[in-house]
């Protein structure tokens, strides 16, 4: 049986495939950045509804935020010049 960790990873990848699903519509209403810009806010929407209703503190909010940063910049991280012009 797996545990509650294991099946979270596993909902997420679920939900990951979900979105896939969404994203063509709107890739084909939308520029690229609005969307990553308006999934933000519903991030950040969340985070605070979250914490407000006590479902994680601010420092789990934070870590969420984190992990998200690692996983934009990681590849570009030891030299920020390497990043693309349209990122800077």
């Amino acid at each position: 049986m797996s545990t509650a960790e294991e099946q979270f990873a596993e909902d997420v990848l679920a939900c990951v495939d979900d979105l896939n699903e969404v994203l063509p519509r709107l890739a084909a209403r939308y520029d690229d950045l609005v969307i990553i810009a308006a999934l933000a806010e519903h991030v950040g929407g969340a985070l605070c509804i979250f914490m407000r209703a006590g479902i994680c503190t601010a420092d789990q909010a934070r870590r969420v935020l984190a992990h998200m940063e690692d996983t934009a910049f990681a590849r570009y991280a030891p030299n920020a010049a390497e990043m693309p012009e349209s990122v800077q």
